[in-house]
């Protein structure tokens, strides 16, 4: 995670409204956000290796690619988004592939109230932060053996 107490969110759709609404309720609730319009925007904003992200949410169909290929991009990556949010009206949680089941790829279904949105984005913020103070609490107690 970003040495930030807050994840930084990487929110993606090629719907300007909906990208303006989302990253606005987001900001509006003290989150990290990033904005991306476009697959290749997306790829740019994590290939960013100075500003990590930590959640990538993207639309599942844009213009210029395709959100279940950026989400296995971003998975198989070195670095890349602990957690991954897949938001989509085309396409049925059976329908999404094993490797991204496995991956922890959570689905939010459009149409969606930005609650329900938010409610999801933390829960997947909440896991992140726990196992995080998780691994700060045994890095802690590690160097008592002198």
């Amino acid at each position: 995670m970003t040495t930030s107490l807050l994840p930084r969110l990487l929110v993606v759709d090629d719907e300007p409204e909906l990208l303006a609404e989302m990253s606005s309720y987001l900001r509006r609730r003290g989150e990290v956000v990033v904005t991306a319009a476009s697959y290749s925007q997306a790829v740019q904003a994590l290939n960013d290796h100075t500003a990590p992200i930590d959640i990538l949410i993207t639309d599942a169909r844009m213009p210029d690619g395709n959100g279940i290929d950026l989400l296995r991009s971003a998975i198989e990556r070195p670095g890349g988004p602990i957690a991954c949010i897949l938001i989509t009206g085309h396409l049925e949680e059976s329908d999404l592939a094993v490797d991204l089941q496995e991956a922890g790829v959570r689905v939010v279904y459009k149409p969606f109230s930005l609650a329900a949105f938010y409610r999801e984005v933390r829960s997947v913020s909440d896991a992140i932060r726990s196992v995080e103070s998780t691994v700060e609490l045994a890095h802690a107690g590690g160097g008592e053996d002198d």
